[in-house]
């Protein structure tokens, strides 16, 4: 028979033994955790960090194209000489080399327009986005009255009156009888009639020739051409015709004085366009191709 004393013995090893396993089936677990838990806390703070988020400051490369694929702007120099796989806006201006470089502002504060704000929420450092911005979370809709609807046929008088001040400032040269002078708008000659000094009044003629185109609104990449398709001395009219069909809706631009416009809504048919003294971007969706640098802070 086995002492008592012995098997007493027995039953506590063995429960010290049952109870160490258990504490160390309770450890590893609990280890177990402590690293799943720091491996996510760890995954979290890598995948936030990254993250464009409002109030982030952040550098971004860009190409911002209208619908029909023309770049109106870029951080991107090579984009921006490359007129063959690029094309430009009428408005795109060509800056020096050392002016493209990577966009910086903090998302949120009104820097950007907001629809370019709110596109770059949640991409990541790396990330390049497409986003098509409309007009109202651009640059707004056009102001209906900067249009100025013209008719694509006119007429023009062949005579024409002035005081001598207004002969001089058309001009540029006081009146003088049979002086050639050239009409600053049109482009074709005007002869002075007759100057009475009495009456204070200047008659001139206009005398373009027949079939003949001027241009008109500016020159080389501005402007267009009218012809002239009749001269009626009796009833005093010259017409001409705008030389714009529909596919020439904004791809021509004019300067009118100190003011650059741009030929909208060429309609042959109907025979009226519109010159739109709006900014190029005003009342168009907008397309940008973001690629996000860093994220500053």
């Amino acid at each position: 028979m086995v002492p008592r004393s012995s098997k007493l013995a027995r039953d506590v090893t063995g429960a010290v033994n049952v109870l160490l396993i258990v504490l160390i089936a309770l450890l590893m677990v609990s280890a177990s955790t402590v690293v799943i838990m720091l491996y996510q806390g760890g995954q979290s703070e890598e995948s936030t960090s990254d993250v464009v988020a409002m109030g982030h400051t952040i550098t971004v490369d860009y190409i911002g194209k209208l619908t029909d694929g023309r770049v109106f702007d870029t951080s991107n120099y090579s984009i921006a000489i490359d007129d063959a796989n690029y094309p430009k806006t009428l408005s795109f201006n060509l800056r020096s080399e050392s002016s493209y470089t990577p966009l910086s502002f903090t998302v949120g504060e009104g820097e950007m327009i907001s629809g370019f704000e709110n596109g770059v929420v949640g991409m990541r450092v790396g990330e390049t986005k497409t986003v098509t911005i409309p007009p109202e979370e651009a640059y707004g809709a056009m102001d209906q009255s900067k249009l100025i609807s013209f008719d694509l046929v006119e007429t023009v008088p062949l005579l024409e009156t002035h005081t001598y001040s207004s002969f001089q400032s058309e001009y540029g040269v006081g009146p003088v009888n049979g002086l050639t002078v050239t009409d600053p708008f049109y482009g074709w000659p005007v002869t002075v009639l007759e100057w009475d000094v009495q009456a204070d009044q200047v008659t001139v003629k206009n005398v373009p020739t027949l079939n003949e185109k001027y241009r008109i609104y500016g020159d080389g990449d501005s402007g267009w051409d009218v012809q002239v398709t009749d001269i009626d001395s009796g009833s005093d009219r010259i017409t001409i015709e705008h030389q714009l069909d529909d596919a020439d809706s904004d791809m021509v631009k004019g300067v009118d004085g100190s003011s650059t416009f741009f030929v909208i809504q060429v309609d042959t048919a109907g025979g009226t366009a519109v010159r739109n003294y709006n900014s190029e971007l005003q009342g168009k969706t907008l397309v940008f191709i973001i690629s996000v640098v860093s994220i500053v802070d």
